[in-house]
């Protein structure tokens, strides 16, 4: 099982220079990646795009690709273009003679400003087919180290899952000792009642429709089948835990299944015990669903 979240560098080189990749990862619905390059052809981006869809299957992953130059070498070059620049001194030169302007000697920020540049500066090109290569090796390095950091993660997060698991199990065992309860007390409750009604009364209380009453209600509050269906879903739950592949979806399916019973038998219950413990129970569910959003 695998997180979302984590973050991975490799770096890569050559005779041309170092490619470096970093890749950070969080929670997403999908898996979608954004790439931010700074010398790389939309061929080499597609690249890096394509090793990241082979092995992630959700969240939000955040590409950094850098190139640097091998020692010696550089990224860039600068250009002059001396007859311009002789051209404006001379022009400025003469501009200095004309009556009216003040007379001063030209200083190269002057030059900078004019409209034409003298200076020329170029990003030196590095073919695609250098690159690939770096490109690759730094990115399965990066795709490596995220990978770990995201399996161990998972194995956080699932130990923590499996305690909230255990915990509703108990809970909903509760439940179940509790059904039987509420018809029983119901029972003692309508006896009380028909027995203070007929207090000072000959007449006898009629067992047989009080069984009927007792058995309406007992069917009304039943929550049996769904508490029955919680405990299969948690144990669907768990089973999902211990299966390989993504299975963020699968999880966050099953807790709106499991979210579904829980308020049934909430609607159902007329016990003050009972309905406290579904109150914790959905609490607990809520803590479930916001460490599944993490989850592969």
């Amino acid at each position: 099982m695998n997180s979302m979240t984590g973050f991975g560098r490799g770096t890569a080189a050559g005779d041309a220079g170092t490619v470096t990749a970093e890749v950070k990862a969080v929670n997403s619905r999908f898996l979608e990646i954004n790439m931010r390059t700074d010398h790389f052809s939309a061929a080499l981006e597609d690249l890096a795009a394509r090793k990241l869809k082979e092995k992630l299957h959700r969240g939000k992953v955040n590409v950094s690709l850098s190139y640097m130059p091998a020692a010696g070498g550089s990224r860039y070059s600068v250009e002059l273009d001396r007859p311009l620049l002789e051209a404006y001194v001379k022009a400025l030169d003469e501009g200095r003679k004309v009556k009216g302007l003040r007379n001063k000697r030209p200083v190269i920020s002057d030059l900078l400003s004019l409209s034409q540049p003298f200076i020329t500066v170029r990003k030196e090109a590095v073919s695609d087919e250098t690159l690939t290569p770096l490109v690759e090796k730094a990115m399965d390095e990066a795709i490596a180290g995220l990978l770990t950091m995201r399996a161990k993660e998972g194995e956080n997060l699932k130990k923590d899952l499996e305690q909230r698991l255990s915990f509703l199990e108990e809970k909903r065992q509760f439940l179940l000792s509790k059904q039987d309860v509420a018809a029983k007390e119901y029972e003692d409750r309508l006896k009380a009642r028909i027995d203070k009604a007929l207090e000072g009364r000959d007449a006898d209380v009629d067992e047989d429709r009080v069984l009927q009453e007792v058995a309406i209600y007992s069917e009304k509050v039943d929550y049996t089948e769904e508490v029955v269906r919680l405990g299969s879903h948690l144990s669907q739950f768990h089973d999902i835990l211990e299966s390989e592949g993504p299975i963020g979806r699968k999880l966050d399916f099953l807790l709106q299944e499991i979210n579904r019973e829980v308020n049934t038998t909430a609607s159902k219950a007329s016990d003050t015990e009972v309905v406290d413990c579904v109150i914790i129970i959905k609490t607990e569910l809520e803590k479930l669903r916001e460490q599944v959003q993490n989850i592969e």
